[in-house]
């Protein structure tokens, strides 16, 4: 494995604790939880969350 590879991969780590973490804390519209929340009522699943991640990375102009 490229050494540029797995730092980009190593970043991962980080993205997803701002994600679930970090930039929930001040967050009125989606609070610290209510990810972890949504998952365990079957609203989504982490997968869902994956894809649409896959999709905001090949489609970097597209929000929304």
């Amino acid at each position: 494995m490229s050494e540029r590879r797995e730092l980009i991969l190593s970043y991962m780590q980080d993205q997803a604790a701002n994600f679930l973490y970090y930039d929930r804390k001040e967050d009125e519209d989606l609070p610290l939880g209510a990810i972890e929340e949504a998952v365990s009522a079957g609203e989504l699943t982490y997968a869902d969350i994956a894809e649409a991640f896959r999709e905001a990375l090949e489609n970097p102009g597209n929000h929304g």
